[in-house]
């Protein structure tokens, strides 16, 4: 099985998500855990694929304008 990184962060009112190994995939939603549920299904719809393991880094700091 292959391990995915996701890695999230908090921008305003939302919560972003993006991985280095999915290209181009980005997942946005209100709440950490809003967004943390979407990865594990968005990561997955992205690759096509049911047997990866989504790796949930720790959430990073709002990112500076």
């Amino acid at each position: 099985m292959d391990r995915i990184r996701v890695h999230y962060w908090q921008d305003e009112d939302t919560w972003a998500a993006t991985s280095p190994d999915v290209p181009r995939w980005t997942a946005v939603a209100d709440t950490y855990d809003e967004v943390r549920q979407l990865a594990e299904e968005g990561v997955r719809f992205a690759l096509e694929r049911d047997d990866v393991i989504v790796e949930h880094l720790v959430p990073v700091p709002a990112r500076a304008s």
